[in-house]
């Protein structure tokens, strides 16, 4: 699960952005992220973040791949957790 704002989750899903920066990235590498955006408690969508491609002054870059939009949000509980992570926590 990873936490994004809006304007951030409508770059990934729409292909505008390819690259995503964190500061503490999922160790484990590539995997689904779906996108949960802030301040909502919904998922929007999901794609597929890859192995890290370097990184910068603010974080690791992570390559985003297969970004599909969802076309109703899901509740954030239907992933088994009660409220957005901070910046992502992994789900089953």
């Amino acid at each position: 699960m990873l936490a994004v704002t809006r304007e951030n989750a409508d770059a990934i899903l729409s292909g505008k952005r390819a690259v995503d920066v964190r500061r503490f990235p999922p160790r484990r590498l590539p995997a689904r992220a779906y996108l949960a955006i802030t301040g909502t408690g919904a998922v929007h969508g999901e794609c597929v973040l890859g192995e890290p491609v370097g990184s910068s002054p603010d974080g690791t870059l992570l390559p985003i791949a297969a970004p599909k939009a969802y076309r109703r949000p899901k509740p954030i509980d239907a992933f088994g957790i009660d409220k957005v992570p901070r910046s992502f926590r992994y789900v089953r």
